[in-house]
């Protein structure tokens, strides 16, 4: 099991040095686990040729194994020894097992790759590139770019969140202490500006007050005799 860095109480640096550390170790897990499928590679090829003897189509060995029809087709035309022969029930329980690991092998992958895309944030927050992590990792870099721009579209809209709330709320922007009459009415008209400005920046639209009738006594009074 592989623990997440940046634990509380520690500088910048050392969180740093433990991301690195985590994703060393996601590099050295995916090496196994290529390891391991390359290994079993050959075991599927050779089943495939099986079915493909057994009179099993191509579509079919495909289907059943979960590999694409060109990949089946390629490792078809290539084949360049003899084939021990099965029977077709026997070839196809054979393939549904392949199909089986490579779901299991499938959701393994989504798993590494999840864990590595855990410590986004945290690689950014200290400061390492998305091309540090993709060399770290093993990953692909446009594969890196493309989960660094998805983190920072997350950010930028809580930040985005964060600043129309605080503008409509009026918290982030309180007068400063100590301001004669004519700096204090200065920075109302100022602060109303940015206000603006930041809601025009989002396309939105300060509040308006709505215009409500107004209140005549004379007038209710006139009603409440008449209810009488």
């Amino acid at each position: 099991m592989i623990k997440k860095p940046g634990l509380p109480r520690k500088t910048p640096e050392e969180v740093a040095s433990e991301v690195r550390v985590f994703l060393t170790r996601i590099q050295r897990r995916r090496k196994r686990f290529r390891a391991a499928d390359e290994k079993h590679l050959r075991e599927v090829r050779k089943r495939v040729l099986e079915a493909v003897w057994a009179g099993i189509g191509h579509e079919d060995v495909a289907k059943s194994s979960g590999y694409a029809l060109k990949t089946v087709s390629k490792w078809v035309a290539r084949c360049r020894v003899a084939v021990q022969e099965v029977e077709i029930d026997t070839a196809r329980e054979r393939l549904s097992i392949i199909h089986a690991r490579r779901n299991r092998m499938a959701a393994e992958e989504l798993r590494i790759s999840t864990k590595a895309r855990s410590v986004i944030r945290k690689a950014m927050g200290v400061g390492i590139p998305a091309t540090e992590f993709a060399e770290i990792t093993g990953y692909e870099l446009s594969t890196v770019e493309r989960w660094f721009a998805s983190t920072r579209r997350v950010l930028l809209q809580a930040h985005r969140r964060w600043e129309i709330a605080s503008v409509r709320r009026g918290k982030a922007n309180r007068p400063p202490q100590e301001l004669s009459p004519v700096e204090y009415d200065q920075w109302l008209v100022q602060d109303d500006q940015r206000r603006k400005s930041m809601l025009r920046k989002y396309g939105l639209q300060p509040r308006r007050r709505r215009n409500l009738p107004r209140f005549n006594s004379a007038r209710w009074r006139r009603r409440q005799k008449r209810g009488r």
